[in-house]
């Protein structure tokens, strides 16, 4: 098996929020997805505002289509 920093990775959602996107993982974890949240910084350090820069959920390249089945279709959620 792939150690996870050789994995490929592809976005599957973008959030305008940590909490939105937390809810997003959790739900594909629940499938059996793997995932991982980028950007969560900002929203760290700004709390309760919407940033400029997106908070990303990616899963492995393997998972991107069955991902994107179960994740809202809006651009930016």
């Amino acid at each position: 098996m792939a150690k996870d920093s050789d994995l490929k990775w592809t976005v599957v959602a973008e959030c305008n929020s940590v909490a939105d996107a937390s809810i997003i993982e959790g739900a594909l974890k629940n499938a059996g997805i793997p995932t991982t949240i980028l950007n969560t910084a900002l929203q760290s350090t700004l709390p309760m505002t919407f940033t400029w820069a997106p908070v990303q959920v990616l899963v492995p390249d393997g998972f991107a289509d069955e991902a994107k089945k179960m994740v809202p279709s809006d651009d930016i959620i």
